[in-house]
Formats: structure tokens, sequence, C-alpha cells
């Protein structure tokens, strides 16, 4: 009896120092093309520029083959 008092004793003690420790546990971080504002925009708080992606339209039998798999896989 004793020795389980101790156990569930010492296990709250260690749940209850984790709970302190959650701010001091950061890896620093320094962070990928932090100055581009292509990624961030002109500043942190502005709409990043997106840029204009233009795709070339199917053809006939591009179309008519992508709505025949579409058909197969998600029939009506």
């Amino acid at each position: 009896m004793k020795k389980n008092i101790v156990r569930v004793a010492a296990a709250g003690l260690l749940l209850s120092l984790t709970a302190c420790f959650g701010q001091h546990n950061k890896a620093p971080n320094p962070g990928v093309n932090l100055d581009s504002k292509r990624i961030y925009g002109e500043t942190r708080e502005a709409k990043p520029r997106q840029l204009a992606k233009e795709h070339n339209t199917a053809d006939l039998e591009t179309t008519k083959r992508i709505n025949e798999i579409r058909n197969e896989l998600y029939p009506n």
C-alpha cells in the first residue's frame, strides 16, 4: 500500500512539473525565406502576391479521355 502511494505521489509530481515546461520546450526556428516578398507579401500581415498560372487548354481527345475516366471512377 505504501509503495503505491509513493508511486502515485511521484507520478503526480512529475506530471505537475511537465505542465510548467511547455513554454520553455521550444526549439529555435530561424525560418526559411523570411525576407521573400513573393511568399510573405510586403509585410507579414499583407496578403501574398499570387503568380498568374496559365494552363494550356486540353484538346478534344484529352477531354474525352478525362470524362471517360471520371465516369468510370465516379458513375452517376
